[in-house]
């Protein structure tokens, strides 16, 4: 089981692609998003690497930026936020925390439990980067290939064996940041108490001054943190949070029951019209057609 939450934050209609296959050892998503998107889930049993294919701008793991080249690590149980360029093509990595450790001690003669606690960016040399994508793209193109032959032998497992070895390989040999900036743990922690309050009080509209005095922190902390970690200010971004509540109320709810003024009231817009404006402008369509 893994948790997953989606919020689209760059404005149109949403696009995208996804691939999934699956055995004991690896799990392997290829992604395709063509809209911003503020991810969050915590995997469940498994260590979780993501290597990006193209992507438009830089992206941000745990507010840690991302490159090309970099290699996001989400550790076994622990959630984790990313937020994407507008445009983010990828491949996603699971393995069991338990056979990745088997691996890491079968190459260190160590402990493990250092490297599994990776929880962050991890930066690639190119030529690794490379090697990691097309480990993985291989192992996909195989497995969609094995469909049309589902009687013939299968190299899957031995792909697999071979895919899990070189990425406990590339963790061991990185050698990856164990803490995280206090700084930017900093900004997390503000970023997520106003979402916090702003969630406990969602029927109440967006006020920065009031915000920042519930918070009890400075209106420029309180920018600084959010252009941080997401890149805009946060009254740009708690309001792209309420819009993207109402769009799965929408989505939702029972289509003879749900009132949409009812449920934008209750996100906190006030003005219909500015809400329609801005609920369209972000996800493509109107609120009566999600």
């Amino acid at each position: 089981a893994w948790d997953h939450q989606y919020q689209q934050i760059s404005p149109g209609t949403f696009y995208g692609r996804f691939l999934h296959t699956q055995n004991d050892m690896l799990g392997v998503y290829r992604n395709r998003w063509e809209r911003a998107i503020h991810y969050r889930g915590a995997p469940l049993g498994v260590v979780m690497f993501a290597v990006t294919l193209t992507q438009t701008s830089e992206a941000r793991w745990m507010g840690q930026r991302v490159g090309v080249d970099d290699m996001c690590v989400g550790r076994c149980g622990v959630e984790a936020e990313y937020l994407s360029a507008p445009l983010w093509d990828s491949v996603v990595l699971t393995i069991p925390e338990v056979e990745l450790a088997r691996q890491i001690v079968d190459i260190t003669h160590d402990d493990p439990e250092t490297l599994l606690h990776t929880h962050g960016v991890v930066h690639l040399t190119p030529q690794l980067a490379t090697q990691v994508r097309q480990a993985a793209l291989n192992y996909i193109d195989t497995a969609v290939r094995s469909v049309a032959t589902p009687d013939a032998p299968s190299p899957l497992p031995q792909m697999a064996k071979s895919t899990v070895e070189l990425m406990a390989q590339v963790l061991v040999s990185a050698q990856p940041q164990r803490h995280v900036k206090p700084s930017l743990n900093r900004s997390r922690q503000w970023v997520h108490k106003a979402e916090e309050f702003c969630g406990q009080n969602l029927n109440q509209p967006l006020r920065i001054g009031q915000l920042c005095r519930e918070l009890g922190v400075s209106e420029r902390t309180l920018r600084d943190a959010f252009y941080k970690q997401t890149d805009t200010s946060p009254l740009a971004y708690l309001k792209t949070q309420r819009l993207n509540h109402v769009y799965h109320e929408l989505r939702d709810g029972d289509p003879g029951e749900v009132l949409i003024k009812q449920i934008a009231y209750a996100s906190g817009f006030s003005h219909l019209g500015h809400f329609c404006r801005d609920y369209k402008q972000l996800f493509g369509e109107a609120p009566s057609e999600t």
